[in-house]
């Protein structure tokens, strides 16, 4: 039950960034704009980013070490780019991310981070530790 808690939790902290990607950044948008859509983005990136993510740092830690981290910023990007394409081509019907350029997805990256993380601060009480 607590693990359910916390992936509730996971999930509006994301869904609330990308709201705050989609309003800050103007090379990405979600069609079509409902809050369902939010929601069910936020899951699909959460388990995109739970199996691809840790392989692409794997192989970009030797760029992410000689660019002091920046690479970093990179394969985040890359992430939002994996998403996009994924609800395109599995067409699951919960609304398409749209990503114009290279730069609005590492800087929707870095604003998915930070707002995600703000967000993971004020709901950090609420989660449950096994």
């Amino acid at each position: 039950m607590s693990s359910l808690l916390n992936f509730i939790l996971n999930v509006i902290a994301i869904a609330v960034a990308f709201w705050a990607v989609v309003t800050l950044v103007p090379g990405i948008s979600i069609t079509p704009d409902t809050t369902g859509n939010f929601i069910a983005i936020a899951v699909v990136f959460i388990l995109i980013n739970a199996v691809v993510t840790p392989v692409l740092r794997f192989f970009g830690a030797p760029l992410t070490c000689l660019t002091l981290g920046l690479f970093a910023l990179v394969i985040n990007g890359a992430v939002l780019f994996i998403v996009s394409w994924a609800l395109r081509t599995l067409d699951l019907g919960i609304g398409y991310l749209h990503i114009e350029s290279w730069w609005a997805a590492i800087f929707g990256a870095i604003i998915l981070s930070i707002v995600s993380g703000v967000v993971n601060f004020f709901t950090s009480p609420l989660r449950v530790v096994p």
